[in-house]
């Protein structure tokens, strides 16, 4: 599990259920269930076992299914070493401005852009109570727009470095819509598991 796995496995789950007929999910699910412990939604955070037990059980073009199904939610573009991501989703949209419209969410995110930091260091750098801010920081890692991206040794413990998943995001509203788009490095897109089919086009 890495990259955007997480920030879009809500939303992809949904498209990839209701894509599916329903004998197909169903059999998709049992196994899934049965042989990994996990649902579609998990399954997109490991998504290799999600791509096995579809292709055991249809005879859909996976890859180009994956692709619709993503297309549905984020638009990618490449460009050197990042990825352009537009998010078209409006449930994904919803999350992030939610996110987004918290100060102290939007403190620590802003600190992380260009950062990676353990937890007591955002705090620090975000000028944010522990209180609310540890709270706020499990918020935004279950939410997928942040990231651990590695371990330290801190007092002869491991704790965790974090980031956000963006190198820079843009929210823009106009009229009636919305958009939000952002940047992602090669380093963190490229560690997607439920991206191979984009990476792999490249």
């Amino acid at each position: 599990m890495g990259g955007i796995d997480k920030l879009i496995s809500i939303e992809l789950s949904s498209k990839i259920k209701k894509g599916l007929e329903l004998d197909i999910l169903k059999k998709i699910e049992r196994e899934l269930f049965l042989e990994h412990g996990m649902s579609i939604k998990l399954s997109i955070e490991h998504f290799q076992k999600f791509v096995n037990v579809l292709k055991k059980n249809s005879n859909i073009n996976v890859n180009k299914y994956e692709k619709d199904c993503i297309n549905q939610i984020i638009k990618i573009k490449k460009k050197d070493d990042r990825y352009f991501i537009n998010m078209v989703d409006s449930n994904l949209i919803s999350s992030v401005l939610e996110l987004f419209g918290d100060l102290e969410s939007r403190k620590i995110i802003l600190v992380l852009l260009e950062n990676e930091y353990t937890i007591p260091q955002i705090l620090k750098e975000s000028k944010i109570p522990k209180t609310s801010g540890y709270r706020k920081i499990e918020d935004l890692l279950v939410s997928g727009l942040l990231i651990e991206t590695g371990k330290i040794l801190s007092e002869s413990k491991k704790i965790s470095k974090i980031r956000c998943v963006f190198q820079e995001i843009s929210i823009n509203i106009k009229k009636e819509k919305i958009t939000i788009s952002g940047i992602v490095s090669k380093k963190i897109f490229e560690k997607s598991t439920s991206m191979k089919s984009i990476i792999d086009i490249e």
